[in-house]
């Protein structure tokens, strides 16, 4: 349906959009769509209808990224920050506050309780739940409930207070902020940003948090602008909208109002079939008309069912002639299927852009990296320098891992720089002394000067962090380390399937050090020095945290992505994988760490559910 405060009785975007195209006045429709795939493909299909396929200016927003940029209009230089800083103020958070509930986790809190926390405070922003609110919400609980909502309130308080400070803010302080503004003044900045714009078009969601309504009521009062809202809804079908039930009433409230969508739309006939009846238990009327355009795949397991999808992709890419980005297969979880995926459409030969992200913890320069470092604050251990050394990223000089492993065996040396020392010296003397009846008892023919030198030359590539640092004294010696051992050379000598990942990985985790040391100097100055061990510990919270991405190759290849990433996209074959009770639908497992009525109902988990698999059947063709 389409919502406007227009005082008009029907719309037909898509002659809108065409008749703005063919003007060359396509930069006065600013679009708003949910993800940042949405904007790709639909820049691509703008661009693919404009005259010569050339415009001058497409305004294509998230509605995180339109908040943003009119906040920043008001506040000049405003950080946004991005979850793996957060994350390490949350845990420094966690260890300034007074905690009871987690109060055997004020050392060393685990990372799945630290992602967790994060994400709940997270969301309590976007919908602005402060903590002082949450604390009164903790005076309905009681026993452990009580305590952890408190617990999670004055962690939430003191993580707030650090924002603050920093001059700092996640999407939700944006929101928050961004709706301070007065009306006029929230006219006149989006008027100086989006000069040209009559129209806004917002495509492609499933649902609104109460500041973001706000924020497209505030879009909607502006003078001389016209906004659509294509929301998906349609509240005679309970069992799959009910969840919108709210949100709809929300928008109706602000005064929008249901006028009648003239477009043309692709399988009117199926859609509206499934808009009515989908999940309704009807035993007659079942309807037949779609049978011969939707197949059920059977599988085994996980590994049969990508085999099977992979087959049914090459027939349609070798006997239909289909180009395979005309393909999609999508998981409500990934995660469990990305290797098989990986590994199945090599063996098939189909060209495919996967787009779930890796952990910087997984990729292997990252974790080289970091062993490095452990060897600086384990003193030698022995096996921080097996473990670094084995890794084919790091080739320091000509370091024989083998002599020194026999080493190692030979003398009992565990750790200790200075033992190492002492004892390789004394080994080198001995072995110069020809004793036999010493020599006879050793179980190696070891190069001890070899060893000792291979010991010097490791501590000389990393003495400079064995002492406290500054904040930008580290990243420098960081940088350096990276840069004198080669590391994207070695990448780029490496097996070609993996260069992108781990430049990208190396990227990422050079960018997230600067962005935490930036906010580690506001915080504490940049004459204060830590010991490595302090950043030691920041580095391997944001290794645990940090996710990325390889580029899309646009236009090339099988997608294959989540339900949600493909919201307000179409494709001519959609493959929904994954469709067995655990994966999709998922079982409800309510968040631990949400308090009181913040919960949310199973009810509802099961309806998101359904209507994710409903948005999923609106996104193909043939």
């Amino acid at each position: 349906m389409i919502l406007t405060k227009c005082d008009i009785e029907e719309i037909n975007l898509d002659s809108l959009m065409e008749s703005k195209i063919n003007s060359g006045r396509l930069s006065e429709i600013l679009f708003i769509v949910p993800t940042n795939r949405k904007i790709r493909f639909l820049k691509r299909e703008l661009i693919s209808t404009s005259p010569n396929k050339v415009t001058e200016r497409i305004n294509l927003e998230t509605i995180g990224t339109f908040a943003i940029k009119l906040l920043m209009g008001f506040e000049g230089q405003s950080r946004l920050i991005s979850d793996e800083s957060a994350i390490i103020l949350l845990k420094q958070s966690f260890q300034e506050s007074e905690l009871k509930y987690f109060s055997n986790y004020r050392d060393e809190i685990p990372f799945g309780t630290l992602e967790r926390v994060k994400n709940v405070i997270s969301e309590y922003k976007k919908h602005i739940i402060t903590p002082e609110l949450l604390m009164k919400e903790s005076e309905k609980l009681s026993g452990s409930e009580k305590i952890k909502a408190e617990d999670i309130s004055n962690i939430y308080k003191r993580y707030q207070s650090k924002f603050d400070e920093l001059g700092a803010k996640e999407i939700g302080d944006v929101y928050k902020e961004l709706l301070n503004r007065s009306g006029e003044s929230f006219s006149k900045r989006f008027l100086e940003y989006f000069p040209d714009v009559d129209n806004i078009i917002i495509n492609g969601f499933d649902e609104f948090t109460i500041p973001e309504i706000e924020i497209i009521n505030s879009c909607a009062d502006i003078n001389d602008v016209d906004l659509y809202l294509n929301f998906d809804y349609y509240k005679y079908n309970p069992v799959i909208f009910s969840h919108l039930d709210s949100c709809y009433n929300k928008l109706e409230e602000k005064g929008f109002r249901v006028i009648d969508d003239t477009s043309i739309v692709e399988q009117t006939r199926f859609l509206e079939d499934v808009k009515e009846n989908l999940f309704i238990n009807k035993k007659t009327n079942k309807t037949i008309n779609f049978g011969s355009r939707i197949t059920e795949i059977s599988a085994f397991n996980r590994e049969n069912e990508i085999s099977l999808i992979a087959k049914e992709i090459k027939k349609l890419i070798a006997d239909n002639k289909t180009t395979p980005n005309k393909i999609c297969v999508a998981f409500n979880l990934i995660k469990p299927y990305s290797s098989i995926v990986r590994d199945q459409f090599s063996v098939y030969g189909i060209p495919f852009n996967l787009t779930d992200r890796y952990s910087l913890n997984t990729s292997s320069p990252i974790i080289a990296i970091i062993n490095l470092l452990e060897i600086i604050e384990n003193d030698f251990y022995y096996k921080n320098i097996f473990r670094a050394l084995s890794n084919n990223i790091i080739e320091i000089g000509d370091i024989d891992l083998n002599n020194l492993l026999k080493t190692s065996v030979e003398l009992k040396v565990i750790s200790g720089f200075k033992n190492w020392i002492s004892s390789i010296n004394d080994a080198v003397i001995e072995q110069q002394n020809d004793d036999d009846s010493i020599n006879e008892m050793r179980r190696y023919n070891i190069n001890y000067e070899k060893a000792l030198g291979d010991i010097n030359e490791l501590h000389s590539t990393l003495k400079q962090f064995a002492k406290p640092m500054t904040l930008d004294t580290f990243y420098h010696n960081i940088c350096g380390l990276i840069h004198s051992l080669n590391i994207y050379i070695k990448i780029l000598d490496g097996f070609e399937d993996s260069v992108e990942k781990d430049v990208k990985a190396v990227k990422t985790f050079l960018n997230s050090i600067k962005e935490l040391i930036d906010l580690l100097k506001i915080e504490f100055g940049e004459d204060k020095k830590f010991p490595l061990k302090f950043y030691l510990n920041q580095l391997i919270t944001l290794a645990s945290f940090s996710r990325y991405n390889i580029k899309e190759k646009p236009g090339y290849g099988v997608l294959v992505t989540t339900l949600n990433e493909i919201r307000g996209i179409q494709f001519d074959y959609l493959f929904i994988a994954g469709l067995t009770d655990g994966d999709f639908p998922t079982r409800y497992s309510p968040e631990i760490f949400f308090s009181g009525s913040f919960v949310k109902e199973e009810i509802r988990h099961q309806t998101e559910e359904r209507y994710h698999f409903y948005q999923a059947l609106c996104s193909w063709k043939k």
